[in-house]
C-alpha cells in the first residue's frame, strides 16, 4: 500500500531523475591574442602582414553541454585554422581537467585572416611557434572555466534568411548559404547564457591591406550580439564557405573597418532575428562521434615536383627581383620542397583526418577539417531531412580546399583553379582527386548519423 509519504519520496525522487537528465551548460572565453608584431596569414605569397594593432580581441569561445554524466565541448576559435596535433593537445589537456573525452571536444575555427598562422600553412605568414605552442593551453582554458559554470538551461533554434552580406566568389550570382541558423541557451532567470551562430562566409573583410588584429565578419557580428545579452557568450561555427566571400574586400584598412562596421550589423540583425524566433527543443539525449577518414589525393609525377623547386631556385638567384616576385618564388620554392618530402610519408594517396558530429536532442552538428564549397554543406544537411542541422568547416584540423569537380577540369594555370590546383601546395600537399568532395559528405552523413544512434542509447 503507497501512503502519502511513499508517493512523495517516489515523487521527489523522478523530479530529481528529470532535474539530472535536463541539460546543463556553461559559457566561457579565453584571450587567444598575440602580442603585436606577429604576422597573420591568409593573403598573397610572404607579405610579411605583420599585426600593429588590436580591432577587437581574438578570443576561444567555448560551451559545455551536459545532460546527466554526459557532456561535449563545443569551441569556436578566432583563428584561421588549428592543426589536427593542436587540436589533440587541446583535447588531451581539457580531458584531464574536465574529464571530458577526447572524441567528445570538437575545436572549430573561423578562418579570421587576420590572426595568425595555427596550422600548416606555407609562405602566407610566418609561423610564430612560441604562440602556436601556447594555443592549446588557452584553448583549454575557456573549456575549463566553461565547466565550472554549469547551469540548468533551456535550448531554442532559430533561422534566418541573411541578405546583403556575402556572394559566390567562384560563380557570380551562384549558391549561397542561404540562412544563418542559431542555437539560444537561457538559464532559469530567461537571460541568454549563451548561443551558437552557424553561417557560410569567408571572414575576410579584413584584407591584406589592413594590419589590425580581429576576429573580422566572425568575430564582430557574434560580440554586436553579445552586447545585446550582457554576460552570454557567443560562439560563431563556421560553415561551407569554400566559395564564399564577403561583398566588400580587398580594400585599404580605413574602408575595410568601415564595411567591416556595416557587415557584421547585418549579419548580427540576422542572428538577431534567428534567436528573437527562435522556438524550444527537446533536449533529452546528448551524444557524440568521431570518425577517422581518408581524403583520397591523387599522386603528382616527382619530376614535376622537382622542376617547380629547381625554377623558383634558380629565379630566386637573379638580381632586381621586385618584392612580390621574389616573395612568390620563395613560396613555390617553400611549397615545392616541403611537397618533395611528401614523397617520404605513407601513404601517398590520401589525407588521414577526422569528421565529427554533436547531436543534442533533435539538433545535429557536423564538423569537417576542409573549405568546402557551399554545396556540399547544403547536401549534407539534405540528408538529414526532420533534423535542427549545422555544418561547420576548419574544424579540429585543417586541409584546404574542397571543390566542386568543375574546378579541377580547368588549367592548372587559371584562376578559376585556384581552389583545386593551387592552395594543396600551400599545405605541402598533393591535390585531391576530382570526386573528393562527395566522398567528405558521405563521411558527414555517416558520423551524424552515428552521433543519432548513440543519442539514442547511452554513449559518448
Amino acid at each position: 500500500m503507497r501512503t502519502p509519504l511513499t508517493l512523495l519520496l517516489m515523487t521527489l525522487a523522478a523530479a530529481s531523475l528529470n532535474a539530472a537528465d535536463s541539460l546543463r551548460a556553461g559559457f566561457a572565453t579565453a584571450d587567444l591574442t598575440p602580442p603585436l608584431g606577429v604576422e597573420m596569414g591568409g593573403f598573397g605569397y610572404n607579405l610579411g602582414r605583420a599585426g600593429d594593432g588590436v580591432r577587437d580581441k581574438l578570443l576561444a569561445r567555448a560551451a559545455v553541454l551536459q545532460i546527466g554524466a554526459r557532456r561535449v565541448a563545443i569551441i569556436g576559435c578566432d583563428l584561421g585554422g588549428i592543426s589536427l596535433e593542436h587540436t589533440r593537445r587541446a583535447r588531451a589537456l581539457i580531458a584531464a581537467a574536465t574529464g571530458i573525452p577526447p572524441e567528445s571536444v570538437m575545436l572549430g575555427t573561423t578562418h579570421t585572416h587576420s590572426a595568425p598562422i595555427a596550422t600548416h600553412w606555407i609562405g602566407v605568414g610566418k609561423i610564430d611557434q612560441q604562440y602556436v605552442e601556447g594555443l592549446p593551453a588557452r584553448i583549454a582554458k575557456a573549456v575549463v572555466e566553461a565547466s565550472k559554470k554549469v547551469e540548468p538551461v533551456t535550448m531554442s533554434w532559430g533561422a534566418a534568411a541573411v541578405e546583403g552580406v556575402a556572394r559566390n566568389r567562384e560563380y557570380p550570382g551562384g549558391q549561397l548559404d542561404p540562412q544563418v541558423r542559431v542555437l539560444t541557451f537561457k538559464a532559469a532567470s530567461g537571460s541568454v547564457a549563451g548561443f551558437i551562430a552557424n553561417y557560410s562566409v569567408h571572414p575576410v573583410v579584413m584584407a591584406q591591406l589592413t594590419h589590425l588584429f580581429t576576429g573580422d565578419l566572425a568575430g564582430a557580428s557574434v560580440n554586436l550580439v553579445m552586447e545585446r545579452h550582457p554576460g552570454s557568450v557567443g560562439i560563431f561555427l563556421q560553415g561551407s564557405c569554400g566559395d564564399i566571400n564577403p561583398i566588400y574586400t580587398h580594400m585599404p584598412q580605413d574602408e575595410s573597418l568601415q564595411k567591416l562596421d556595416l557587415l557584421a550589423s547585418r549579419l548580427a540583425g540576422s542572428i538577431t532575428q534567428a534567436m528573437d524566433g527562435s522556438h524550444p527543443e527537446p533536449a533529452s539525449s546528448l551524444s557524440s562521434a568521431l570518425r577517422p577518414i581518408a581524403l583520397p589525393q591523387i599522386v603528382p609525377d616527382k619530376d614535376v615536383v622537382i622542376d617547380r623547386l629547381r625554377t623558383a631556385e634558380y629565379t630566386l638567384k637573379q638580381a632586381n627581383l621586385t618584392p612580390d616576385l621574389s616573395g612568390y618564388m620563395r613560396f613555390r620554392a617553400d611549397s615545392a620542397r616541403a611537397a618533395y618530402e611528401r614523397f617520404n610519408r605513407q601513404p601517398l594517396d590520401r589525407w588521414d583526418t577526422e569528421v565529427q558530429a554533436i547531436a543534442v536532442g533533435p539538433v545535429l552538428i557536423v564538423a569537417n577539417p576542409g573549405e568546402t564549397f557551399v554545396q556540399f554543406g547544403l547536401a549534407t544537411m539534405d540528408a538529414f531531412p526532420g533534423r535542427k542541422v549545422m555544418v561547420t568547416g576548419y574544424t579540429n584540423d585543417y586541409v584546404g580546399y574542397i571543390p566542386a569537380k568543375d574546378r579541377y577540369i580547368v588549367h592548372p594555370d587559371s584562376e578559376l583553379s585556384y581552389p583545386a590546383y593551387m592552395t594543396p601546395w600551400l599545405n605541402g600537399e598533393f591535390r585531391f582527386r576530382e570526386d573528393v568532395g562527395d566522398v567528405l559528405v558521405r563521411e558527414m552523413v555517416a558520423v551524424g548519423q552515428a552521433a543519432l544512434h548513440g543519442a539514442s542509447g547511452a554513449s559518448h
